[in-house]
């Protein structure tokens, strides 16, 4: 490891990592209630097709972006 590189931001993304996938059973049942509950969101069509993608995206986000600072970090 190179001279002045700070821990810290390396522990900042592993808890984002488990932060954002604790929250992710949160967001589920958000979309959830949103696509199937019985609420008045009028949501259709393509709009409950990203609805049903949230999730995913949600995931995919709190997974690449920790990943990605962790590489730059490492590359210095």
């Amino acid at each position: 490891m190179s001279e002045g590189r700070d821990i810290s931001g390396l522990i900042g993304a592993f808890l984002m990592i488990v932060v954002g996938l604790a929250l992710t059973p949160t967001i589920q049942n958000s979309v959830t209630d949103i696509t199937v509950g019985p609420g008045t969101y009028n949501l259709s069509g393509t709009a409950l097709a990203i609805m049903g993608l949230v999730p995913m995206f949600w995931v995919i986000l709190m997974i690449a972006v920790p990943v990605a600072y962790i590489g730059i970090w490492l590359k210095g």
